[in-house]
């Protein structure tokens, strides 16, 4: 009797110590490959007669492809994506029939809507941090990455109670853009912030006062 007790103490005692050394992996799936960014545009040491509207905006989406860095709650993404910056405000670009540009500011004038708004299609790389995952399958997620793009539209309109005009593939504005960009929160939808990194304009009727001008964004992101 006395070698059973101490038999089933010591295998007692064996599984206890085995759980007690047991440990609970952690099995990482890829992030989310969807992302549509909004957010309220401003821009950043622009000239002091410039007006911003608070309709200006930025919009943008990415598809991307998540790598898993081994068993960590870490990741590299990378994709392609399309963004739209819509400036709003009291500065008009007017262009000529030869291509020539003005500059007209519209402070003090009544108009319906006004701005200059530029297009990319970007390429995208994130680092990524996500947390543990909860029972409802939310973690909370921080992502750091940048873009680079290359621009495919320029544009400028203004619309009035008896005139609506709008120039395409207006001259000037940077032919690429970089910046970087964060996302942070719970959930599919994340606090965003874009701050860019490249001048707004390079050439034409809008510099010197706007060679130092950048786009700061900020909103939310929509992850999928």
């Amino acid at each position: 009797m006395k070698k059973l007790y101490h038999v089933l103490v010591t295998l007692i005692a064996m599984s206890l110590a085995g759980h007690g050394q047991s440990k609970t992996a952690f099995l990482p799936e890829p992030g989310e490959g969807f992302s549509f960014n909004s957010g309220l545009l401003t821009v950043l040491q622009a000239p002091a007669s410039f007006q911003s509207n608070a309709r200006s905006n930025s919009q943008s989406f990415q598809l991307m492809r998540d790598h898993v860095l081994g068993l960590s709650h870490f990741s590299i993404a990378y994709g392609l994506g399309y963004s739209a910056q819509f400036y709003h405000g009291n500065l008009r670009i007017d262009v000529a029939e030869n291509g020539t540009q003005s500059i007209v500011d519209l402070t003090g004038r009544d108009f319906i809507s006004n701005r200059f708004a530029t297009e990319y299609l970007d390429a995208t790389l994130e680092f990524r941090y996500r947390g543990k995952v909860n029972r409802n399958g939310r973690y909370n997620r921080l992502y750091l990455g940048g873009a680079f793009g290359y621009r495919t539209d320029a544009y400028s309109y203004y619309k009035d109670e008896i005139y609506q005009v709008k120039y395409y593939h207006v001259a000037g504005f940077n032919p690429i853009r970089y910046g970087l960009h964060v996302k942070a929160g719970r959930g599919p939808v994340n606090g965003y912030v874009h701050y860019g990194l490249s001048a707004i304009v390079v050439d034409g009727a809008m510099l010197p006062q706007w060679s130092e001008a950048r786009p700061l964004s900020v909103g939310l992101s929509l992850t999928l």
